[in-house]
């Protein structure tokens, strides 16, 4: 074999391992193979509205969207037993990444609640959870649980929370109006 082709090889088996390496960080590593995830959303929308309703404020509805958004951050939580937003990247890069670049977002995780209604109302104590789930503009909601035995809280919650779906255009400006808060709330 001639000099360059052990080159063009070279190259190639290092491009394979470089993109095989990225493919690998995107997704969180499993630390237990005993992870399963469940949406729990319709659990959660009714307290959710009747929380948001006793704050004047209307309701949401269930986006599939975001229903997949938090199951993806459950699993990566209860995979890597880390009650943590960054354990799968930031949120903002998540959020849109999944389509939701020009929505306003939070998410609240949380670990080891019974019930979707626990979760809700272990959040609703929390001055930072409180104020996540009273975002003005929210319109859309996806709820997960990752059930984990074997980890230390046994459980893990992602709430998240926009005010656009999925690939919603950009909003439009006007000049003379007082500018739009683009605030993301990030709160754990």
């Amino acid at each position: 074999m001639s000099h360059p082709s052990f080159i063009r090889i070279g190259l190639l088996a290092t491009l394979a391992l470089t993109t095989a390496a990225c493919n690998t960080t995107s997704q969180p590593k499993m630390a237990s193979a005993n992870v399963t995830v469940k949406d729990e959303s319709s659990e959660a929308l009714d307290l959710l509205n009747k929380f948001r309703a006793s704050n004047g404020l209307g309701p949401v509805t269930i986006d599939a969207n975001l229903i997949e958004v938090a199951k993806f951050q459950a699993v990566a939580m209860a995979s890597r037993d880390a009650l943590t937003h960054e354990v799968s990247g930031d949120f903002t890069s998540r959020i849109n990444a999944a389509g939701f670049t020009n929505s306003s977002a939070i998410e609240n995780v949380g670990a080891s609640h019974a019930t979707a209604a626990d979760a809700i109302a272990s959040w609703i104590k929390s001055p930072y959870h409180h104020e996540n789930m009273l975002m003005k503009d929210a319109t859309r909601m996806g709820m997960a649980k990752a059930d984990a035995p074997n980890s230390r809280y046994g459980n893990y919650w992602s709430l998240d929370l926009t005010s656009d779906v999925a690939g919603a255009p950009a909003r439009t400006v006007d000049a003379t109006a007082p500018a739009p808060s683009a605030k993301k709330i990030v709160s754990n």
